[in-house]
Order: C-alpha cells, then sequence, then structure tokens
C-alpha cells in the first residue's frame, strides 16, 4: 500500500468514492511500474556509460509511492525509506572489499536528492521535471540512481480546490569495484551544490506555473516557502567558495540542457502574473526582487 500524507488519509477516511479515487490513482502509477523501470534503466545505463563504469554490480533495487495534495512538499517517509534501504544495501556488499564508510553527512544530502527528484517529478513545468532522474556518487564505488513519476485527480467535491498526487520513487543502488581501486574522491558538498541550484529551478518553475494558471497562488505561497526553506538549509551547508562554484555549475551538465533558463522563465512568469491582479502582488514582488538580486 502506498503511503499516505494524514491529510489525504482523512479525506479517504471519510467517504466510499475519496477512498475508491485515491486507490484507484495508486493503482495506475503501480501499473506503471515496468514501463518506468524500464526507462530508469535505460537512463542508468546511459550514465553508466559516460561516467565510464564498466563494472557495474546492483546492490539494491525498490521503489516507493507516496499520496498527497500538491501543496504538501513533505516527502521525508518516501525519503527515509531510500536511505534506509541505501544503508542497508551498503552493508550487503561484499565484504571481502575495502570500502569507504559513506559519511552522514553523504546520507544526509540525499535526502534532499530524493526530495529534489520527487517534487520535480509533480510539476508539470519542463524546467523542474527535467531534474526527475538523479546520479550520485555517495562514496568511492558506491553510486544511487534514482527516477520519480506523478500523476494526479481533481475533484473539487471530493478534493476541495487542489489535487491528489500519487508520486512513485524507483531507486537503485550500484556498486563499481574499479571505481572504488581509482580512489575516486566523494566530494558530499558537491551532492549539496547541484541540490542548491536544482531547488531554486523548483522555484522558479513553480513561479512559471502560477503564470500559466496551473496553480492557484495559495499553492504557490506554501510551496515557495518550503522551497525557501529548503535553499537556505542547503546554503548553510556549503562554504562561500562553493555557492560561488554552485553558481557556477553549467545548467547543461546538470541535466538540465533542454529546460529554459531559470531567470528567463521567471521573468516571463512575471509579465503574466501583473496581470492577475491584487491576489498575486506577493509573488509578483517576491519574483521581481530575486530578479534584482540574481538569485537564480
Amino acid at each position: 500500500m502506498a503511503c499516505r500524507t494524514a491529510k489525504v488519509q482523512r479525506v479517504a477516511d471519510k467517504t466510499v468514492k475519496a477512498k475508491e479515487q485515491i486507490e484507484k490513482l495508486e493503482a495506475m502509477i503501480i501499473a506503471q511500474e515496468g514501463a518506468h523501470k524500464e526507462r530508469f534503466f535505460s537512463e542508468i545505463e546511459s550514465h553508466l556509460s559516460d561516467a565510464q563504469i564498466t563494472d557495474p554490480r546492483e546492490i539494491d533495487y525498490n521503489s516507493a509511492i507516496k499520496t498527497e495534495y500538491t501543496s504538501q512538499f513533505s516527502l521525508d517517509k518516501i525519503a527515509e525509506v531510500v536511505t534506509s534501504s541505501l544503508k542497508a544495501a551498503i552493508k550487503a556488499m561484499d565484504p571481502t572489499v575495502v570500502q569507504p564508510a559513506t559519511s552522514p553527512e553523504a546520507i544526509e544530502a540525499y535526502v534532499d536528492v530524493v526530495n529534489t527528484v520527487a517534487q520535480a517529478a509533480k510539476s508539470s513545468s519542463q524546467s523542474a521535471t527535467s531534474l526527475s532522474f538523479s546520479m550520485n556518487r555517495l562514496s568511492p564505488g558506491v553510486f544511487a540512481f534514482l527516477y520519480a513519476s506523478s500523476t494526479n485527480i481533481e475533484d473539487n467535491e471530493t478534493f476541495g480546490n487542489e489535487a491528489v498526487t500519487t508520486t512513485a520513487i524507483y531507486y537503485r543502488v550500484i556498486q563499481s569495484i574499479d571505481d572504488i581501486k581509482h580512489q575516486a574522491k566523494f566530494d558530499a558538498a558537491l551532492i549539496n551544490k547541484r541540490n542548491y541550484l536544482h531547488m531554486k529551478t523548483l522555484q522558479a518553475a513553480l513561479t512559471d506555473e502560477l503564470g500559466e494558471g496551473k496553480i492557484d497562488i495559495n499553492t504557490w505561497m506554501e510551496l515557495d516557502r518550503q522551497y525557501s526553506e529548503a535553499v537556505a538549509r542547503l546554503k548553510a551547508r556549503l562554504s562561500e567558495d562553493q555557492l560561488k562554484e554552485a553558481q557556477q555549475l553549467v545548467a547543461a551538465k546538470n541535466g538540465l540542457a533542454s529546460a529554459i533558463p531559470n531567470e528567463e522563465l521567471v521573468r516571463n512568469a512575471i509579465e503574466k502574473i501583473s496581470k492577475m491582479g491584487a491576489t498575486h502582488a506577493v509573488a509578483l514582488e517576491k519574483s521581481k526582487e530575486r530578479i534584482a538580486n540574481a538569485y537564480f
């Protein structure tokens, strides 16, 4: 059974219709697992080839499902499932191979990877959905892959004016003995740097969705608040030098080659939001301020 937020579960418990609709939504995404797994594994093969990893050995593969309202960003339960699996997979590796420990910092950073990938899958903006696949080296010889997909349902009578979304996270852990032998350096800051930029991409995509009328102002305000908190948390982990490096990372090298640059996306959204009246004033002013401060 998929994990559900308390808010969604309360609605499901109230009426048979709501329960049936939520179960149907979850069944739909479970039925798509074969197609998603095929795409996921194809992406992994491509990225392993690019990284010149020729001896991959699967340590773990699994998936987790979460059902929530669109504005809910708390994916801690999925992150907990994935990171717990990751820890177990690392312990199960070949005991005869000398392995560097995967640091607590790496695991902590990986929670943000899970959240970012899952949240990107929920976005209808191309800028964000391009982040719904992730490859990370968590330590020499340990590679973790994530892929996420979402589907949603809208029914004002049953769920109110907000969509309910089911997100599936597929995760796979790969070990490479060659990579260990090469003593590849693990840079915990690199994951944080990428997540720092990716979270800002989610914010830009969120503003794009507001400008397109795909979400309402209340959803924008709640998610933008949570994204801002995540950005601040990631920023606190990085030194000033690392922040400068993060800002200089080329978008194409982070899987964003097909995405519209964030600043341009927000500028276009500002033009549309400016015509939406006083209810959108907060989003308009905050977006203008971010552009002025080169936030993106």
